[in-house]
């Protein structure tokens, strides 16, 4: 009986290990995702004089999931909508659980989020270039060190499930 809970929590450790990595792995993804985002919105609303509401509709028919689950979320509470940097907000925290991106990238798209649609065009289009520059950095940052913090995860998993059947046993 020992040797089966040994076993399944080493199993689950290992499993929950798996899972950090992964997210590790996705991030770069889901921040290029974004940069793509603030390129489309860049491009419809300086070039196109779309409305933010027309964007978040672009945006969400033309990426892929999860940022594009944003965009619809967004758009779908646009009537009851007074305050964009607001529901902005809202519904970053609550898309936020679905992807692999870390508090930097929360406080970059939270700025931004406060200022679309607050500026005339050409202001606007510095904040999308200044939220860009941002994310660069931090994708960077993500790829430099992908591997060494997925290894890290793995191993941190099956070795906390070790010291936990250690300490049982």
């Amino acid at each position: 009986m020992e040797w089966i809970g040994a076993v399944l929590i080493l199993t689950v450790t290992t499993l929950a290990g798996f899972d950090i990595a992964a997210r590790f792995k996705q991030r770069p993804g889901h921040i290029r995702q974004w940069k793509n985002a603030l390129q489309m919105i860049e491009a419809e609303m300086v070039y196109g004089q779309s409305s933010l509401w027309e964007v978040c509709e672009n945006l969400a028919r033309h990426l892929p999931p999860p940022t594009s689950q944003f965009f619809e979320k967004i758009n779908q509470d646009q009537e009851p909508c007074s305050d964009f940097a607001s529901l902005w907000e809202s519904r970053l925290k609550k898309h936020w659980s679905s992807n692999a991106m870390g508090k930097s990238e929360w406080e970059i798209l939270l700025q931004f989020g406060r200022t679309l649609g607050q500026h005339d065009l050409e202001q606007q289009q510095k904040q999308i270039q200044l939220a860009l520059h941002h994310l660069d950095r931090e994708l960077q940052e993500a790829l430099d060190g992908v591997d060494q913090y997925q290894r890290m995860a793995r191993g941190m998993g099956v070795l906390s499930g070790l010291l936990v059947i250690i300490l049982i046993i």
